[in-house]
C-alpha cells in the first residue's frame, strides 16, 4: 500500500489525546506510536521503526547504504542512539529511502524529511497544536483542514512551473521540503536544510576508487533491488528508453516482474519494437497498450489528490492504464525510470565545455569535450564554443530557473518577475561549474514528478532512479563525463553496455505521447474553450485571454509546445474545482469540524 499517515504534535497532552480519540472516527488510520509529545497514526497493519529508549520513530521505509538490499525493519540501540544523537543526521548519512523521522529534543519537536524519495510531508499549525499527512484529503476527511483556495499560490507555481516551494496553493497548508527539518515548540516551527546537493559535487566525495561506471552499476543495482525487496510482485513502466531499460536491468532476475508499455495511434509514440526488447532481454511479460480518450475526462484533475495544480490532463489514461494493469498482475507497486533524464543528465547544452575549461583550461581533453558536445547536439565547432563563452560571460554560475511566461496576463507576470524564484539548492557556491549548477537544477525540477500519483490508488510507486545514492554519486561526476563520446547519459550507458541489448545502449531519441495530447485538445476544443476562457483563472485576470483564444484553433498545436501549456491550465481549472467542492464540503461539516481553532 502506499502509505499515508497523519503525525500529531502537542505539548498539551489532554488535546493530543481528544484528538487521537476523534481522528480514529474520521480517518481509516490508527494510533501505533506515542511520545510525549506527539502521535502517530497510520493504516491498520502498518508500523514505524522505533528509536528504542529515545522516543522516536521513523515513518515510511529506509535502507542501509551498505550490505543487504532490504528494508530496515528494526533499529537496536545503538542506531537509535545514534539517529537521535544527531538529531537525524546519521539517517542522512547512513541509510536512505522515502521517510519522515519523528525525533523529541529536550526543547522541541523534531521532523526530518528525507532528500529524496516519494513520500509527501505537510502540515498545519493552530493554538498550539501542528498536523503532519501524506496528503492534505487526510487532513481535510478528518476535519482538522478546511481546504480554500491560495490565489497567490496558484498563480506563483503557474509561474514558477516545478520549482519546489514550502508555500503551497491551499491555504494555511505548509509542506516540509525533502531534506529539511522543521523543528516544533509550542505551535511555533522553524525549519532549515539538513542536505545539499552541493555537498558531493566533487569527486572526492565518492566513497570508492573504482571506475565511475562500475559504481554507477553496483549502487544502481541496489537500489533497485532495494525497492523491490518488500513486494512479490512488480509492474515496471518500459518506454523504450534507456532509463527504464537501466532500472529493468538492475532488478534481481529472480523478482516476479511484468511490464506495461503505453502506445499512441501516431507513429512518434509507438515505442513497442524497444519495450518488447527489453522484455525479452530480462524474461518478462509485455503489456501493451494503447492511450485512450475515455480515459480522459478535462474535468477532472490528475493531482486533485496534491496541494499544488502541477499535472497535465492527458495523463489520466496513463494513469488509469497503468492503475488497470497493476489489479490484473495483481502488483504491489509500480515501478519507473522517472527521474533518469535530470539525474543521468540528459542535456543538449554546452555547459560541459564551460565545465572543463573552468578546471582544465585550455588542452586536448577541452577539445575533445567540444567535438563531443558537437556530435550530441549537431552543431558546429564555433557555435559550441560561442555558445559556452555565453555561459562563461553570466554573471555569477548559479542557474537560472526559468519562469513560464506563456498564456499569463501581463500584470500578472509583472507582479511575479519583481519576486525572484529561488530554492537553497539554488543558491550556488562561489566556485560551482555553470554545468553542475544545471544539474542540480535539473535534480530540483523533478520532485514535483515523482509525487504525481494518487496515494488513494493503494499502489506504491517507486523510482530507483531518483535514489538518494544513485543522485549523490551521479552529483560527483563531471558533466563533460556525462556525454563522452557524444553520448547523452554516457557513463550510464558505459555501466550497463554488458548486459543491456546494443539497440538500447546506443538509441539517441525516444518518441512520446505528444500525438495523444493533442489528440485530446482537438477532440474536446470546444469544452477547452469554454473552460480556459471563461473559467476559473480566466474570471481572475491570470490569463492573457486574446493571445489563449487565437491560440485555440483546430490544428493550431501541431508542432507547437504551446499545447502542454494549455493542458497544464486544463489541470489547473479542474484541480480549482475540485478544491472548491471539497471547501464547500468542509464548511457543511464544520459543525463537527475538529479544526483547531
Amino acid at each position: 500500500m502506499a502509505l499515508r499517515f497523519l503525525l500529531v504534535a502537542s505539548a498539551d497532552r489532554e488535546r493530543r489525546v481528544e484528538l487521537e480519540a476523534k481522528l480514529s472516527q474520521h480517518v481509516a488510520l490508527q494510533p501505533v506510536f506515542r511520545g510525549s509529545l506527539f502521535v502517530i497514526m497510520l493504516p491498520a497493519g502498518e508500523s514505524v521503526l522505533e528509536l528504542p529508549n529515545h522516543g522516536g520513530a521513523v515513518i515510511g521505509q529506509i535502507f542501509r547504504r551498505y550490505g543487504s538490499a532490504a528494508a530496515v525493519d528494526k533499529l537496536d540501540g545503538v542506531a537509535g542512539g545514534a539517529i537521535h544523537t544527531s538529531g537525524g543526521q546519521e539517517l542522512i548519512d547512513r541509510y536512505w529511502g522515502e521517510y519522515i523521522a519523528v525525533i523529541e529534543t529536550p526543547s522541541a519537536l523534531r521532523v526530518l524529511r528525507a532528500p529524496l524519495g516519494n513520500l509527501p510531508c505537510y502540515y498545519i499549525q493552530a493554538d498550539g497544536v501542528t498536523v503532519f499527512a501524506s496528503d492534505p484529503d487526510l487532513l481535510s476527511e478528518a476535519g482538522l483542514f478546511t481546504p480554500k483556495i491560495d490565489w497567490s499560490g496558484v498563480v506563483r507555481y503557474l509561474y514558477a512551473r516545478d520549482l519546489p516551494s514550502e508555500t503551497t496553493s491551499l491555504e494555511g497548508l505548509t509542506e516540509l521540503l525533502p531534506g529539511n527539518l522543521v523543528d516544533v515548540q509550542d505551535g511555533v516551527s522553524r525549519t532549515r536544510q539538513c542536505w545539499s546537493p552541493w555537498d558531493f559535487v566533487r569527486e572526492d566525495s565518492r566513497r570508492s576508487g573504482d571506475p565511475v561506471e562500475e559504481q554507477f552499476k553496483r549502487v544502481a543495482q541496489h537500489c533497485a533491488r532495494a525497492w523491490a525487496s518488500s513486494y512479490d510482485r512488480l509492474l515496471l513502466g518500459v518506454s523504450g528508453g534507456l532509463d527504464s531499460s537501466i532500472v529493468a536491468a538492475s532488478l534481481d532476475s529472480s523478482s516476479d516482474l511484468s511490464c506495461i508499455t503505453l502506445v499512441t495511434d501516431g507513429p512518434d509514440g509507438d515505442e513497442r519494437e524497444y519495450a518488447r526488447t527489453i522484455a525479452h532481454a530480462i524474461s518478462a511479460d509485455l503489456r501493451e497498450e494503447f492511450y485512450t480518450l475515455r480515459d480522459v475526462d478535462i474535468g477532472r484533475s490528475v493531482v486533485s489528490h496534491r496541494p499544488r495544480p502541477c499535472g497535465r490532463s492527458h495523463e489520466l489514461s496513463f494513469h488509469a492504464s497503468v492503475l488497470k494493469a497493476a489489479r490484473e498482475a495483481h502488483a504491489g507497486a509500480f515501478v519507473t525510470g522517472n527521474g533518469g533524464d535530470n539525474v543521468l543528465y540528459n542535456t543538449q547544452s554546452a555547459r560541459p565545455i564551460a565545465d572543463r575549461f573552468l578546471v582544465e583550461g585550455l588542452g586536448a581533453g577541452l577539445f575533445k569535450t567540444i567535438q563531443d558536445i558537437c556530435t550530441l547536439t549537431g552543431c558546429s565547432a564555433v557555435q559550441a564554443i560561442r555558445e559556452a563563452l555565453r555561459v562563461l560571460r553570466q554573471s555569477g554560475r548559479a542557474y537560472i530557473w526559468k519562469a513560464d511566461t506563456l498564456f499569463l496576463h501581463r500584470d500578472i507576470v509583472d507582479a511575479q518577475t519583481a519576486e525572484k524564484l529561488s530554492h537553497p539548492w539554488l543558491e550556488a557556491p562561489k566556485n560551482a561549474l555553470p554545468g553542475k549548477a544545471a544539474h542540480v537544477g535539473m535534480i530540483l525540477r523533478m520532485q514535483h514528478h515523482l509525487e504525481g500519483y494518487d496515494r488513494h490508488w493503494g499502489l506504491p510507486v517507486l523510482n530507483p532512479l531518483a535514489s538518494q545514492p544513485l543522485v549523490e554519486l551521479c552529483l560527483s561526476i563531471p558533466t563533460w563525463e556525462m556525454c563522452i563520446g557524444g553520448m547523452n547519459r554516457a557513463v550510464a550507458r558505459a555501466a550497463f553496455s554488458d548486459v543491456l541489448p546494443p539497440a538500447l545502449i546506443a538509441r539517441r531519441t525516444k518518441g512520446g505521447p505528444d500525438s495523444f495530447a493533442l489528440q485530446v485538445i482537438d477532440q474536446n476544443l470546444g469544452e477547452v474553450r469554454d473552460r480556459l476562457l471563461g473559467g476559473n483563472l480566466a474570471r481572475r485576470g491570470i490569463l492573457d485571454l486574446k493571445h489563449l483564444e487565437m491560440t485555440l484553433h483546430q490544428g493550431r498545436f501541431h508542432g507547437d509546445a504551446a499545447y502542454l501549456r494549455v493542458l497544464s491550465l486544463l489541470d489547473t481549472e479542474a484541480w480549482i474545482d475540485h478544491w472548491n467542492t471539497r471547501h464547500l464540503t468542509a464548511v457543511r461539516l464544520a459543525d463537527s469540524s475538529l479544526e483547531p481553532t
